[in-house]
């Protein structure tokens, strides 16, 4: 009998050797033999469980623990075991079962009670994690890990303050440990400190070049500042290291577009689209919509995209409430409520919404800049509730708690976007409009607000939701805009004669076929500059630009620059242009509508997708649709016809600066009319169990 033991104990001792040096058939197979002499072996079942676990198989793993618990339950190590496995499979009341028994048989110590409360934060469990890691760090002190727990606790729970000295305990504690660094890094970026952050992050990408997660925080922080060669720089290790990150070439393809670096831009492209296809996550739709691409693609990567917010339970539906005569709550969700495009497009219409009809709710997640922009806005509705810093569950309570009967999403997949609380259905009926162009193709969001030069009756396959479809253009805007007095030509670096032809869109949208167009637009039109907006006199994207024309035979001198400013002095600026010069695939957008109220002649042709449609859409709604070209060839052409005959010119001026106020485009009033009778009609397809797009009409 004892050398049976014996024989147990060693074979043991060798499985635990063999799994510590990552050789997991081996080691499974020596507890095989265990199971075969001696099946009563907690320990060797409980190590099986690891190895089952760490092999992805979570359920034989949770029953292979299970059988080690009940022959010893008071193993608090197989306990958190368990848990993790349960929680692999989704069953959280047992995992967190599981913890809680952990902590029944280990009340001291504080190892367990810091790993505990790592589950419990990975759980969604914030309240208890931060107990537990403060007990843990209550019964050690000097233990880093229940340190690092309980900041990664708070800073989800939104305590920035405390979750940063708790990252300042864990790194005094832990200063080698990499993921400490990280941390200690990103919690300096949330409280405002980037450069300290940068700082961190470059001297421990120094000090751990096999670290990705260092160099992915680095291009986040670095994106942030400004620094976009280092963010490139980081993203690229990335990749080196993990060439499947989709995150990583994501923000390396949008950072190489904003520096106008178009050398490596097609290959990335093209990986990104292979990516799409083998439906690889954490691909950012956003960035595919300024790329080549077609609307079946797009689709395919959001809702590879969106479905990584799906919780694990599909919540309840709340029914519509039966009472036709309570007011529709409607509640607008954004994190753009501040001095931000789209408050601008949106603030008119939320100033014209039917109080009889309607009570509106503005949920506010981003930044608060104090701007008169979002005192307008607050203004505007009848409960403004700043929701920034709330996890998904807390935000979706707190608008389920509020009654909302259709909650109107402003962001899509843009960055700031609130998906996981939406995906949790916090209102019965939930749509998005302005915020992103194109679908969000996930069950839980079922109306898109568009019209139908955006997206045609014939292109709604390659949609997600249903498509509420409004008469004129679907981007709202309002009458409501100060205009400064522009400085004279020369005072903005400009010629005192010649065309000048403005393009105010972001530098990213402006692709190599976009240039090369301008490029024999240029030539083609003597006299003529190209006029962009760049974010500053050093911006690195006018470097490359001006290259770009080198390179395509047009004098550089042609290519200017205006430093972006407030929006009454941005306005002023197209007193001085003659004609706007569009983007694809990817249009002008908020930039398009604020060319055509101050006067100027947008020239676009009609692209596929919904995001290079929008300036068609726009100019066909102020009747000026003779600008909206089918081709490049027919833009180019257009353009440079309208840029040679200043006579055409001036008269197009003086109809768009007519269609202001005889066109709906800048009514907002209109437009709240439209987009209220929108909504009426799908709370009362949501009512008869119906989802199915529609015309908006409007008596």
């Amino acid at each position: 009998m004892k050398a049976a033991d014996a024989d147990v104990g060693s074979t043991f001792e060798r499985a635990l050797a063999l799994y510590h040096q990552g050789r997991l058939r081996d080691a499974w197979g020596e507890c095989r033999r265990i199971a075969a002499i001696a099946p009563n072996h907690a320990p060797a079942l409980h190590l099986g469980g690891v190895i089952l676990l760490d092999s992805g198989h979570f359920a034989e793993a949770a029953a292979e623990l299970e059988r080690s618990l009940a022959i010893d339950r008071t193993s608090a190590g197989a306990w958190l075991d368990l848990a993790r496995a349960l929680d692999k499979t989704g069953r959280t009341h047992d995992a967190l079962h599981a913890r809680r028994q952990a902590l029944h048989h280990a009340p001291d110590d504080a190892a367990v009670f810091a790993n505990v409360a790592a589950g419990l934060l990975e759980s969604g469990r914030l309240d208890e994690a931060i107990e537990t890691a403060k007990a843990a760090c209550r019964l050690s002190p000097e233990n880093g890990s229940a340190w690092f727990n309980l900041a990664l606790a708070l800073q989800a729970s939104g305590r920035a303050e405390d979750a940063r000295a708790a990252g300042a305990t864990a790194l005094r504690l832990l200063p080698d440990e990499p993921r400490v660094i990280g941390l200690a890094a990103q919690l300096d970026a949330e409280a405002g400190d980037l450069t300290e952050a940068r700082g961190r992050l470059v001297e421990a990408v120094s000090r751990f070049p096999n670290v990705v997660a260092l160099f992915s925080e680095l291009g986040h922080v670095a994106t942030r500042l400004g620094d976009l060669n280092l963010a490139a720089d980081a993203y690229q290790s990335v990749l080196a290291a993990d060439p499947d990150s989709g995150a990583a070439l994501t923000q390396l393809i949008f950072i190489e577009k904003r520096l106008a670096r178009w050398d490596r831009l097609p290959a990335l492209q093209r990986r990104f689209a292979t990516a799409v296809a083998a439906r690889r996550p954490w691909l950012a739709p956003f960035t595919f919509l300024s790329d080549p691409s077609t609307r079946a693609q797009q689709r395919l990567c959001a809702e590879t995209w969106g479905r990584s917010f799906l919780p694990r339970e599909s919540p309840p539906l709340r029914p519509m409430p039966e009472q036709r005569s309570l007011r529709v709550r409607v509640g607008y969700l954004s994190g753009d409520f501040y001095q931000h495009p789209t408050s601008v497009l949106l603030a008119g219409v939320l100033e014209h919404h039917d109080r009889a009809r309607f009570e509106i709710y503005a949920y506010s997640t981003g930044p608060d800049d104090r701007s008169a922009m979002r005192e307008r806005i607050a203004a505007a509705v009848e409960r403004f509730i700043d929701v920034r810093g709330l996890d998904p569950e807390a935000l979706a309570s707190r608008i389920r708690a509020d009654r909302i009967d259709l909650l109107v999403d402003l962001k899509g997949y843009t960055e700031g976007g609130a998906l996981a609380a939406l995906a949790l259905r916090p209102a019965p009926v939930q749509a998005h409009w302005v915020g992103y162009p194109g679908t969000l193709a996930v069950p839980y969001i079922d109306y898109l607000i568009a019209d139908q030069i955006v997206i045609p009756p014939a292109h709604t396959a390659d949609y997600g939701e249903a498509i509420a479809w409004l008469p004129g253009s679907y981007q709202p805007n309002d009458r409501a805009r100060e205009v400064a007095v522009p400085p004279a030509r020369d005072a903005l670096g400009l010629p005192r004669e010649g065309v000048v032809l403005c393009a105010f869109n972001a530098l990213w949208k402006i692709t190599p076929g976009v240039f090369d167009a301008w490029a024999e637009i240029l030539k083609r039109v003597p006299g003529s500059v190209l006029w962009l907006l760049a974010t500053g006199h050093g911006d690195p994207a006018a470097v490359e630009l001006r290259r770009a024309a080198e390179s395509r035979g047009v004098d550089p001198e042609q290519v200017h620059f205006a430093t972006r400013r407030v929006a009454p002095d941005y306005l002023a600026l197209y007193r001085h242009a003659d004609v706007f010069l569009d983007t694809w695939p990817y249009n002008a957008h908020t930039t398009a509508a604020d060319a055509l109220w101050m006067g100027v002649p947008v020239v676009t042709w009609l692209g596929e997708t919904f995001a290079g449609r929008v300036a068609a859409s726009l100019l066909t709604a102020l009747g000026i649709d003779e600008l909206v070209g089918s081709s490049v060839g027919s833009y180019i052409e257009m353009a440079v016809a309208l840029a040679s005959n200043r006579t055409r010119r001036d008269s197009l001026r003086r109809r768009i600066e007519a269609a202001r106020y005889a066109s709906s485009l800048f009514d907002a009033r209109a437009t709240a009319r439209a987009v209220e009778s929108a909504y009426a009609t799908m709370i009362r397809q949501r009512r008869t169990g119906q989802r199915e797009s529609f015309l908006v009409t409007t008596s």
